[in-house]
């Protein structure tokens, strides 16, 4: 997959990240990497530094001569499926999480006044594009059908999507030859990546304050408890020593007086001699 830049940073870097992976931005193809970790860990295909395990190439043919390499991707080709399928797996759980209602009057139109959905505009947009035709019809109900398509036919049933009966398919027929041919596959995968990106940020918003909402009330439930029998206890300051006024800083010490060491030749008085006689010995003269 290669790296990925998530430093949201600065408005010129927001802009350029949100501009980047067709429009996907790098949030979503981050999601999607922590989600195929968390898919992988049950099966045990981590490896040691906890990612998934890739293989480049299949088994070669002298091994099994009914195995052959079905397409030669270089990196770039290899992002582009891992955005495709990184942007439907993202948009599915989303859809998954919230009912069409929410998605059609909530949702979607939070995400058409976003300021960082407005700076990426779509260049092949048609001009009758979520023009509402009666008071029934939303304001956005070109994109909610376009992301409900894309999620039941795929890129692949793209053709059979365009004939079918949602809300842009009539107006797309009635329209002019240059609208169905600027109607295609890319043209369209840049809006709903769109789409997808600012859907993701107003999920993982809510997610964030619904996590706060809990660690809160966690905090209120351990806050109200039952007192005890012998009542509160006092906090125990820590034994820290006593702190010295400035004034000791600045007192005139006087050095302590020296101890003087007995000499180790004077004898010391084991027992009171005053009745001891002291007789001196003269040498005799010769």
């Amino acid at each position: 997959m290669g790296p990925v830049d998530l430093q949201y940073v600065g408005e010129k870097k927001i802009r350029a990240l949100n501009k980047s992976e067709n429009g996907l931005g790098t949030k979503v193809i981050h999601w999607m990497s922590k989600e195929m970790q968390r898919w992988a860990e049950p099966f045990g295909i981590l490896d040691i530094a906890g990612n998934v395990q890739s293989k480049t190439s299949i088994t070669p043919a002298k091994d099994h001569s009914q195995s052959h390499d079905a397409a030669i991707m270089t990196k770039r080709d290899c992002r582009t499926v891992f955005i495709q399928i990184a942007q439907q797996t993202r948009l599915r759980s989303i859809f998954l999480k919230n009912d069409r209602a929410r998605l059609q009057t909530d949702l979607v139109p939070k995400v058409l006044k976003q300021s960082s959905f407005m700076s990426t505009e779509w260049e092949d947009r048609p001009s009758w594009w979520n023009k509402s035709q009666g008071e029934s019809i939303s304001a956005c109900q070109d994109d909610v059908d376009l992301l409900v398509g894309i999620l039941d036919f795929g890129y692949g049933g793209f053709d059979s999507m365009v004939d079918h009966d949602y809300s842009f398919c009539s107006k797309l027929s009635e329209g002019t030859e240059e609208d169905k041919k600027t109607f295609t596959r890319a043209a369209v995968q840049s809006r709903i990546n769109h789409l997808t990106r600012e859907l993701h940020a107003l999920d993982d918003s809510e997610e964030m304050m619904n996590l706060v909402k809990k660690k809160q009330a966690k905090r209120k439930s351990g806050e109200v408890e039952a007192p005890s029998a012998k009542g509160p206890t006092k906090k125990k300051k820590s034994g820290g020593g006593i702190q010295s006024g400035l004034k000791a800083f600045f007192q005139k010490t006087t050095p302590a007086a020296k101890k003087q060491k007995t000499p180790p030749t004077s004898p010391e008085p084991a027992q009171d001699d005053s009745d001891v006689e002291i007789i001196d010995v003269k040498k005799p003269l010769v």
